[in-house]
Order: C-alpha cells, then sequence, then structure tokens
C-alpha cells in the first residue's frame, strides 16, 4: 500500500468522526457506499440510510477519539482499518453522556477517486472482559 493511500485513508477516518460531532449527515453520507452494513456495539445492524437516522435524530456524538489505527491493503482499492475506538455520546435532547470504548474493523474502498466506507464493525471492549 502506498503512503498516499495510507494517508488518504485515516484523513477519510478523521472526516467520518468529524461529522459525526458536527451532526453534519451530509458529509458522513459522502464517506459511506450506498450499500454500507454498520454494525454497533450493541448488534444492531442498520443500513446507511439508517444509520444517518439514527445518528442525526437520536445519538448526539459528543467526542469520537481513535487509537493507533492498523491498514491493510486487501485489493487495489479495498482497505481494512482496525483499531480502538471510543466514543462520547448520548441521548439527543437530554444531558446524558456516556463513554463506548471498542474495538472496530471497518472496510473502505475507493470510488471515484474517495475512500468510502463499506462495512464498519464495532464490538464493546467492556464487554470482552467477562
Amino acid at each position: 500500500m502506498s503512503e498516499q493511500a495510507h494517508a488518504e485513508v485515516l484523513a477519510a477516518e478523521d472526516r467520518r468522526r468529524a461529522a459525526l460531532v458536527a451532526s453534519d449527515m451530509e458529509a458522513l453520507a459522502d464517506l459511506m457506499e450506498d450499500d454500507l452494513i454498520h454494525v454497533h456495539t450493541t448488534g444492531i445492524v442498520q443500513t446507511k440510510a439508517q444509520l444517518l437516522h439514527h445518528a442525526g435524530e437520536f445519538l448526539q456524538f459528543y467526542a469520537v477519539e481513535r487509537g493507533p489505527l492498523t491498514v491493510r491493503e486487501v485489493g487495489p482499492d479495498a482497505v481494512i482499518v482496525t483499531g480502538s475506538m471510543t466514543n462520547t455520546v448520548g441521548k439527543r435532547g437530554t444531558e446524558e453522556k456516556i463513554e463506548v470504548h471498542s474495538f472496530v474493523t471497518q472496510v473502505w474502498v475507493k470510488r471515484a477517486g474517495q475512500w468510502r466506507t463499506k462495512s464498519f464493525q464495532a464490538t464493546r471492549l467492556d464487554a470482552l472482559k467477562n
């Protein structure tokens, strides 16, 4: 994998995180493939449209932090990104804030010169401590 492609994927992930915190669903939508499958730490599976509704109407993202990320090329325009993530979230319209620590596996594909997520799977880390 070229250093440029590696940097582009990490920059796209930074934009994804910023869009969530800014509640910018248009920017978030531009970073996802139309056939995206997103699996939350709760096990809920959502499509792109469902995720945009959930993130834009139900959840408020206060922070999305990533630990060191591993980027592995699996094709000429496809990579798998793995690493830890901590989301500080709450239900919109409330004062609630919780931290969710997870390990994430993402599949990113490059289409029309732009990296987009095709698959996202998060596993809550505290669920693994038993």
